[in-house]
């Protein structure tokens, strides 16, 4: 059996998306001519204590410690696809996510199924310290209702996504045995499509024993590595230029629940730093629908409809593992006539490879710690290659 690439489908919009597109980065990469093997499988149960944290007024009467849970099976790379030795082969995995959300009935109990990428900060062969980086689904069992949950006002959706990061300390006493402690923090949001959305943000203390399935796997680097593939870096030197759209929906947070279109595209010079990272700077332009709403409410003089337009511009910078990357940008608006969020911008992004040039990607736009909305898109790239010896 030969590994393929997953083929992302757009229809189901954003969260079919996220998930694949982090399944893609956990469980796939470059074309692979090796033969399907089971190496390195280790299953781990976790588990965590922790709060809600009351980033709004409304949400002090929730404040209350509770534990969770997580299951996961994961394995630990070796070095079958080039960008696992360039990241200290790291862990990749799936795990799944439950706990009761507090003392109050109004909040219920969240499930959350959440693929990730763990990787090493320091590691030796008796231990490691560790980073990981999961985004998935959630469920939560209760959600905003005007009449019979109007106190919960965090949430306005059943189905959310989930992000997790957790900084750990792994130890392995024996061979097939791994105990490890850290901290970390789960997110639930929908990203605005639909209101309230405050999210639900729950840091906890972590622990956990990891337990192998089977033999452990040499890392490749001890046999013949295995050559680059057409989606990661060669060494050469180029200037990357990136052409994207983005479209979303979203509400604006009034008892109306009515969806408005937001539009918006981006154009992007990217330097490789390394094989790992690139750096660079990015030109925005969105247009969302429910900016004349906002506006209405404070200038009640007429404006030119372009004037909804903001145009910004953002420092740029991505996480590439083969053809998945994680992009982060902070920027600042050069205009537009609702001002109402602020003249800064954040944005978290996939970008996925589906060809050499072609891309597919889920962006989350914020302001500060508030979600402007989750939006998914097309783009195409460009190499300008000036090749400096």
């Amino acid at each position: 059996m030969i590994i393929r690439h997953c083929h992302i489908n757009f229809s189901g919009y954003l969260r079919p998306f996220l998930f694949l597109c982090m399944a893609s980065a956990a469980f796939s990469g470059a074309r692979a001519q090796h033969r399907f093997q089971m190496p390195n499988l280790l299953f781990e149960p976790r588990v965590n204590y922790g709060f809600l944290t009351a980033h709004h007024v409304e949400m002090e009467i929730y404040n209350s410690h509770f534990p969770s849970f997580e299951f996961s099976i994961s394995q630990e790379t070796y070095g079958k696809r080039q960008w696992e030795s360039f990241y200290n082969y790291p862990v990749t995995g799936l795990t799944y996510w439950n706990a009761w959300l507090g003392n109050s009935k109004a909040l219920g109990q969240a499930h959350a199924l959440v693929p990730y990428i763990s990787f090493p900060i320091l590691k030796n062969d008796r231990s490691e310290v560790n980073f990981r980086l999961g985004a998935g689904l959630a469920y939560l069992t209760k959600k905003f209702d005007r009449l019979s949950n109007y106190k919960f006002n965090a949430i306005g959706s059943h189905l959310n996504a989930a992000v997790n990061l957790m900084a750990e300390y792994r130890w392995k006493p024996l061979k097939h045995l791994q105990l490890s402690a850290g901290i970390q923090l789960m997110h639930f949001s929908n990203g605005s499509t639909k209101t309230p959305n405050f999210g639900l943000n729950i840091p906890a203390v972590s622990a956990g024993a990891a337990f192998r399935l089977n033999q452990l796997n040499n890392p490749i680097r001890q046999r013949v590595r295995p050559s680059l593939t057409m989606y990661e870096f060669d060494g050469r030197e180029f200037i990357e230029v990136k052409l994207g759209t983005i479209f979303a929906y979203k509400e604006s947070g009034d008892t109306d629940g009515k969806k408005y279109q937001v539009y918006s595209g981006f154009l992007s010079t990217m330097k490789n730093i390394d094989y790992k990272n690139k750096l660079g700077i990015c030109f925005d332009l969105s247009w969302d629908g429910s900016d004349a709403l906002l506006v209405a409410r404070t200038n009640q003089e007429p404006y030119p409809a372009r004037q909804l337009t903001k145009p910004g511009l953002s420092a740029a910078y991505e996480l590439v593992l083969d053809r998945t990357s994680f992009a982060f940008n902070l920027g600042f608006y050069l205009g537009g006539k609702d001002k109402s969020e602020g003249m800064s911008y954040y944005k978290l992004g996939i970008h996925y490879l589906v060809t050499k040039n072609l891309f597919a990607n889920l962006t989350l736009k914020t302001h500060y710690a508030r979600a402007d909305f989750v939006g998914i898109g097309l783009g195409y790239r460009f190499k300008w290659g000036y090749y400096l010896k």
